[in-house]
This record gives structure tokens, sequence and C-alpha cells, in this order.
């Protein structure tokens, strides 16, 4: 399901995401989900768990231990991820004050960033059926199909790729076991290759 998702092409594609997102008066959660996940690429799963502690004051980086998804080998076998180091940006730290701001008069105010902090969650994260749907309705609004929670991390690995990042450091920053995968995984189809190869041809004068 999750290649199914679109990967946004510009960083004007994702703000105008963000920009349906933040119409959201009960909550500033999606919004701010959105960008954490492009911000910091990380998966859906490891970024719904995220907790005020890893935000403390004098922390530089987190530190993810394990990734829900593993690495397959060459030969088919698990290989177990490498922790991940990602650095805070300000970037980040914006977008937890911003929860912190709206979760600290809730009833259910838990460890985690990405929580509803209500009765209703009980201080759990919020559920992935309920970003689909808020994802979902907002990139429709925003003019994109299939906008979903693997959106804003393909978009990053899509944007880093047209502004010529190597490949290979994409797919290790995405943990894809080789970079054909971070190709298929942010989009890059049969119809893109042949844009491309028609751009820069030497035409008929060559």
């Amino acid at each position: 399901m999750g290649n199914a998702m679109v990967a946004l092409k510009s960083a004007d594609e994702v703000k105008a995401v963000s920009a349906e997102l933040a119409k959201n008066k009960r909550t500033n959660l999606f919004r701010c989900l959105w960008a954490m996940q492009f911000e910091s690429a990380l998966r859906f799963s490891d970024v719904v768990k995220l907790t005020w502690d890893q935000f403390a004051e004098g922390k530089t980086h987190l530190l993810i231990i394990q990734q829900k998804k593993t690495r397959k080998g060459v030969d088919g076998t698990p290989v177990k991820p490498k922790p991940l180091k990602i650095a805070i940006t300000p970037a980040m730290r914006s977008i937890v004050q911003a929860r912190r701001e709206e979760a600290a008069d809730r009833p259910n105010f838990g460890e985690y960033i990405f929580s509803l902090s209500d009765l209703r969650s009980k201080g759990q994260p919020v559920s992935h059926n309920a970003v689909l749907t808020e994802y979902g309705k907002c990139g429709r609004r925003a003019g994109f199909q299939d906008v979903g929670s693997h959106t804003p991390r393909k978009s990053k690995g899509r944007i880093l790729f047209e502004s010529g990042l190597p490949l290979e450091q994409i797919s290790n920053l995405l943990g894809h076991s080789s970079p054909a995968s971070t190709l298929f995984y942010i989009g890059f189809t049969q119809e893109t290759a042949d844009t491309i190869s028609e751009e820069f041809s030497l035409g008929e004068e060559w």
C-alpha cells in the first residue's frame, strides 16, 4: 500500500498540503506530524513514537534504536538495521513546541508528541487510519491524489533526488536495501526516465 502513495516533487507542493492541514482548527497534530515526517525522513511508525524526552534541552540528535521494518541482505535474509542518529533541527524543535503548547492543557498529556492528548486517545499516538484520512482529504484539497502516511518521507527522498543528491546517500537516509528500491519508492517511474531522456538528448543535430 505504501508504494501506491504519491511522492510530491517540490517543497512548494509539500507546503501546499501543509497549508491545508493547518486549516484544521481542532488540532495542529496532523500538520506537525506531516512536517516532522518530512524533516526527519523517518518512517511513520517511528515518528508517531517520538516522545517529549527525546527533544529535551541539550539533546542534539534523535537516536532511533529499532525501525519497524528491517533490511534484507543480498541472500534475502533479514539484516538488523543500524541505529539511526538524526540531527535535531530548529524546525523540529519548533514543531515540538507547537505540539507542547496545544497539548499542555489537555486531559491526557502523555509521553508521546503525536497524541491527540484527549480522553479517547488515552495518551497513545494518533492512529494510522486517522492520519490516512486527514492526509488524503487535505492532499486532494491541495490538488494531489493518493497522499498518505508515506508521502512526506517519499517526498523528501524525491526532492533530494531531483536536487542532485547521490542516490546512494538517499537510499541510506531512507534505510533502503538498494538504490533500485529507493527509485521505486520515490516514484521514479518509466515516464520520468523517458522525460529525462528527452530533455537531455543531443537532438537531431548531434
